[in-house]
C-alpha cells in the first residue's frame, strides 16, 4: 500500500504504492520506544532495545536546530550508568525522541516513538491522520481523503489546524526545525489569500463569541453555538481538512441540535460525524465505538458522550486535533 523513499529536502517520506481510498487503514504500528510517568527515562528505555531496534531508532530524524540545546553535559550525566551507549548516541536518542514522539493521552502519560509513522511528513492540508488504537495497542494511520498512487502520505503536526500561515510556520520551525512547503503554504498567492481570509474570519468570530458569551448563558446560547460550530465546520471543509477534529465538530453540532429539539438535524449531523470518525480511526477503535454508542442512543446532550476521549475536557467549541 505504501513505500518509504526520499522526499527531497524533507528526507524520507511515505508514498502510496497504489490508490488508497478514504477511510483505509494505511498502517498500524506498535511502539519502538516508550516512556510514561512511572518510567520517565528515555535513555533507560533506549538501553533496553536490541541492537537492531536501537539502530532503527538512530536512523530517525534529528532536529538539528535543537541538537545543541539538549547539551552534551545532560547527555553525559544521564549516560554514566548506560555503558551500552556513547555520549553522542545518548544525545541523539534524546533529540530523536523529542522530535518524533507522540503523546498517547492515556492515564500513564505515555509518549512513544513509532518508526514507520515517524517517516510521515507534515502538511497543513494532510490526507491522513494518526491516532492511537488502545484495543490494538498500536498507532494507526488512516486516509482521510482519497490518495492517488505515487502521492505522499501526510499528517498534520499542528495542534491548531486553522492557524494562520505565519503562526503555523513559527510553530513548525520551533517544534520541528523546518518551515512548511506544503501545497497550502507554497501554493498560489490567490489560494493563500483566500485561506488567510477564511481562517482570519473564523478566528475573529470565535473571539467575538467568547467575548460576548463570557460566563453568562442566555436562552439563545445553544442556537448561537450551533451557528458558529457549523461555520467552523464549513471552514474546515473549505480548507480541505478532515479527521477527528472535524468529526468532533459534527458531533458537537448534533448535540446542540438535540438541545434545540431539532432531532432531524441532529441525526444528519451525528451521522456525518460518525462517518468522519470511522474514516479517521477505524471501526475497531474505542473512540469510534464510544461515539457510535452515543449516536445510536441519541445521547448528545449528556456529558459522558465522549468520556473515553482523553483530550475532551469541556463540550465547548474547539478544533484542536486529538493526536
Amino acid at each position: 500500500m505504501f513505500e518509504i523513499r526520499h522526499a527531497g529536502v524533507k528526507g524520507f517520506g511515505i508514498f502510496a504504492s497504489r490508490s488508497i481510498t478514504r477511510g483505509s487503514r494505511i498502517l498500524a504500528e506498535r511502539a519502538l520506544l516508550s516512556i510514561n510517568n512511572d518510567n520517565p527515562s528515555i535513555l533507560a528505555a533506549a538501553a533496553q532495545l536490541s541492537p537492531l531496534n536501537r539502530a532503527a531508532l538512530l536512523r530517525l530524524s534529528l532536529n538539528e536546530s535543537k541538537r545543541s540545546a539538549l547539551g552534551l553535559i545532560s547527555a553525559a550525566w544521564q549516560s554514566f550508568s548506560l555503558k551500552s551507549m556513547t555520549i553522542g548516541q545518548s544525545r541523539d536518542v534524546l533529540n530523536i525522541f523529542y522530535n518524533n514522539n507522540f503523546a498517547l493521552s492515556d492515564k500513564l502519560g505515555t509518549r512513544a516513538v513509532f518508526p514507520t509513522v515517524a517517516r510521515i511528513n507534515h502538511s497543513c492540508v494532510p490526507n491522513s491522520q494518526g491516532n492511537f488504537n488502545e484495543s490494538l495497542g498500536s498507532f494507526t494511520i488512516h486516509a482521510t481523503n482519497d490518495i492517488a498512487r505515487g502521492e505522499e502520505v501526510t499528517i498534520s503536526y499542528l495542534h491548531d489546524e486553522l492557524g494562520l500561515r505565519a503562526a503555523r510556520q513559527k510553530n513548525l520551525h520551533k517544534g520541528y526545525g523546518f518551515y512548511c512547503g506544503c501545497e497550502l503554504c507554497s501554493g498560489s498567492a490567490q489560494r493563500q489569500k483566500e485561506s488567510h481570509r477564511r481562517r482570519s474570519d473564523i478566528q475573529m468570530k470565535l473571539r467575538a463569541f467568547a467575548k460576548q458569551q463570557g460566563s453568562v448563558h442566555t436562552p439563545d446560547t445553544a442556537s448561537r453555538k450551533l451557528v458558529l460550530t457549523r461555520l467552523i465546520i464549513d471552514t474546515h471543509e473549505q480548507e480541505g481538512l478532515a479527521g477527528r477534529e472535524l468529526a468532533s465538530l459534527y458531533l458537537e453540532a448534533a448535540r446542540l441540535a438535540m438541545r434545540l429539539d431539532d432531532h432531524a438535524l441532529a441525526s444528519t449531523l451525528g451521522a456525518r460525524g460518525l462517518e468522519l470518525e470511522k474514516d479517521a480511526v477505524g471501526s475497531d477503535s474505542p473512540f469510534y465505538e464510544a461515539s457510535q454508542l452515543a449516536f445510536s442512543q441519541m445521547r448528545f446532550g449528556e456529558d459522558e458522550i465522549l468520556a473515553s476521549r482523553p483530550d475532551e475536557c469541556e463540550p465547548e467549541l474547539s478544533y484542536a486535533p486529538w493526536t
